[in-house]
This record gives structure tokens, sequence and C-alpha cells, in this order.
């Protein structure tokens, strides 16, 4: 009797036991397939640095680099995302050349039947002018002369008109010149400007070597600027 009333509680069993194997099998594809919770796809990333920064994503094969399949700015396994770069200060302006206004060395009494002594202006049309503020550490700075000059077309053609020239010097000839050179401290005022010929000698050439001897001293302090502006405008031929 005990053998007869155990089979139907041994069927029982039985029967259990395959209802939990046929469970656990439909389970187990599921949960192989299923991504975690956590983890993220490389579509929801722009590029491989921020996969890589954000390390939620698969990595197939292993290498420690997530998505490569995105495009770069890319990091290296393991590397810190890119910092921005510091924002630049802005540049500041460089102060402006003050050089003041023009100031004649003597006072203009004549504009125009102005005549040349040779090589040396009429001191009546012609004294020189300097720019009243124009300092020595400006003029020696490399560049300075070409900054400053300003004689127009207009201005130049003003100059021979006034001293009753029709030929117009061309460089090689002669030029419109600056009586205290803009090296100097010259200024650009038409009290500061003549016609001055390259022949006879000495003449427009001569003077430019004079002006260059000049601006060396300047600058090396054996003469002040103002002594050297006054020594070239009283007689320049002498200077030499």
């Amino acid at each position: 009797m005990r053998r007869v009333g155990a089979l139907p509680i041994r069927l029982e069993m039985v029967q259990l036991r395959r209802l939990v194997v046929l469970a656990c099998a439909l389970a187990a594809p599921a949960l192989a397939t299923a991504p975690s919770a956590a983890a993220k796809t490389c579509a929801a990333y722009p590029d491989q640095a921020a996969a890589q920064k954000a390390h939620d994503t698969r990595d197939a094969d292993g290498d420690g680099i997530f998505c490569e399949a995105l495009p770069c700015p890319c990091l290296s396994p393991g590397a810190p995302a890119p910092t921005a770069p510091a924002p630049k200060a802005p540049a500041v302006p460089a102060p402006a050349v003050v050089l003041g206004r023009s100031q004649a060395l003597h006072p203009v009494t004549r504009r125009s039947g102005c005549r040349t002594h040779g090589a040396l202006p009429d001191r009546a049309c012609t004294p020189g002018a300097r720019f009243s503020r124009v300092t020595r550490a400006q003029v020696c700075r490399p560049g300075y002369a070409s900054s400053v000059r300003n004689v127009s077309s207009s201005t130049k053609d003003g100059v021979y008109r006034a001293y009753g020239l029709s030929e117009h010097y061309n460089g090689a000839t002669g030029e419109v010149d600056h009586l205290i050179s803009l090296e100097l401290g010259g200024s650009n005022a038409r009290a500061n400007l003549f016609p001055e010929s390259a022949s006879p000698r000495p003449g427009s050439h001569e003077k430019d070597r004079l002006e260059n001897k000049l601006s060396r001293l300047v600058c090396r302090g054996r003469i002040s600027l103002r002594f050297a502006q006054r020594l070239i405008a009283t007689d320049w031929l002498h200077a030499r």
C-alpha cells in the first residue's frame, strides 16, 4: 500500500521539474540578449570622445575604446576628456605716438617769390619746422620716419610754385626735401619743405648722408635732438 501511495507523488515531482526546466529554457535567450539598464548605444553620442568620456557603452573588441565607428575627436583608452582652451586676453593696443603740433623755428615771412641760395633754402619761406613734442626715443625707433611721412603731391606742387620752379625733380635729380629731416623730428609743414637739387654738389644726396650721420649721433646720445635740429636748419653745408 505504501508503494502505491508514493507513485502519484513521484509523478507530480517529475512534472514539476519538467515545468521548471522548460521555463528556464524559455527565459535564457531573453536574458542573453537584453542590454543592461545602464548601457547606452553609440547613437547617443556625437563622436568617439564623448562616448569614451561616458564609458557606458559596449566595447565590442575589448580594446578599451568605445564606439570606434563614430567620428573624431577621439580619445585613447583611459584618456581624460579634452579641456577647452583658456580664453585669450584681449590685445592691448600700442600707445599712440604723441608728436605735438608743427612748430617753425622762425616765422614764415614769405610764401611766394622764394629763391634757393645754392643748396640752401630761402629762410623767409623755409625756416624749418619740427614736431613740438617729439622725443629722441620716438625718432630713434625703427620705422619712425616712414610712419610719420605725409607730404601730398599737391603740397609738393605748392612748394615748387613758391620757389618759381616748373620742373619737378624725380629723386635722382633732386627732391622736395624736409629741411629738418623726419629722422630728426622735423614736421611735414610747408615751413619745413623746399625744392633741393642733386647738382651741383653738395646737393640733396649729400644732405641725406648728413641727416643719417646726425641721426646716429642723436640716437647714441652724443648730441641732443634740439641741437641737431638747429644745426641742420641753420646751415647744413657747414654742419657737414
